[in-house]
This record gives structure tokens, C-alpha cells and sequence, in this order.
């Protein structure tokens, strides 16, 4: 009897490893692929978006290239807590833009893979965050038209 409970043990927890290994292959490939045609600085952008509160927290982690036109992040109510790039791979640049779509801030982020992580806070309140690649040098000073702002606040609530 000993035995068939350690068999079972042992096909449970394999099976747990490749539930995990799964789930973070799924997310190396860009789960969160849902994109949105807005304008930043008045031109056309197609950024990934991070609405719910799982694509969010996964952010752009173990990605071994940020998206060209980056991902926006859309907050339901106003925030003001910080992002980290704990197992983010590439450098980034965030913008934090208020519910109008005017910039807040911007900050640029680096690598982190092991704790304690460096937060990157505002300081004051937004409502988006766009991360994009480090090396983009777009002002990014305002985001979107105003109907279009209110149709992402409206996808998250």
C-alpha cells in the first residue's frame, strides 16, 4: 500500500510541474496578445493591454523583448502604487498618464532578478501606465483621444 501512495504522489506532483511549466510558457509567448489601436503624441499606436489584475501583475515578465509600441496598463480606479521588474528582462521605459490622458511621469526601469526589487512609484496618482522599450524617445506627453480613454476605463470596470 506504501508504494501506490508514493506512485500517486509522485504523478500528482509531476503533473503540478507541468501545469506550472505550462502556464509560464504560455506567458514567454505574449499571453496577454490583446492589443488596441490609440494615439500617443497624436500618432498611431497599437500597445498590448494589461487590464485584468493577473495580466497586470504578469506584466512584461520573461519576455526577452518588449512590444514596439509597449504595453498600456488600465487601472479601474486611480492608483498611485509603484511597478517593479522583478524577472523582467529588458530595460523599460513607464510613462503614468492621468485619467485625461495627460503625462504624469516617466521613469526609466531596469532588469531586476533577485529581491529586494527597486519600486518605481509616480508619486501621484494615474489612472494608465505605459511600459515601452528602454530605448524609445517618443515624448509620449498624451495618451489617446478622450472617447477612447473612456471605452478602456469602461473594458475594466
Amino acid at each position: 500500500m506504501p508504494y501506490r501512495v508514493a506512485v500517486r504522489a509522485r504523478a500528482l506532483a509531476l503533473l503540478g510541474v507541468l501545469a506550472t511549466v505550462a502556464a509560464l510558457a504560455a506567458g514567454a509567448r505574449g499571453a496577454t496578445s490583446r492589443t488596441t489601436e490609440l494615439r500617443l503624441d497624436g500618432a498611431v499606436f497599437r500597445p498590448e493591454l494589461a487590464l485584468t489584475s493577473a495580466q497586470q501583475q504578469r506584466g512584461l515578465m520573461y519576455r526577452k523583448r518588449a512590444p514596439l509600441d509597449g504595453m498600456l496598463f488600465v487601472f479601474a480606479w486611480p492608483s498611485s502604487g509603484g511597478f517593479w521588474m522583478k524577472n523582467t528582462l529588458v530595460p523599460l521605459r513607464i510613462v503614468f498618464f492621468d485619467t485625461a490622458g495627460k503625462r504624469v511621469r516617466g521613469l526609466s526601469m531596469t532588469p531586476c532578478t533577485q529581491d529586494p526589487c527597486r519600486i518605481y512609484s509616480p508619486g501621484k496618482q494615474y489612472r494608465f501606465a505605459l511600459e515601452l522599450p528602454a530605448t524609445d524617445r517618443r515624448p509620449a506627453l498624451r495618451l489617446g483621444s478622450p472617447a477612447d480613454l473612456r471605452r478602456l476605463l469602461a473594458s475594466v470596470r
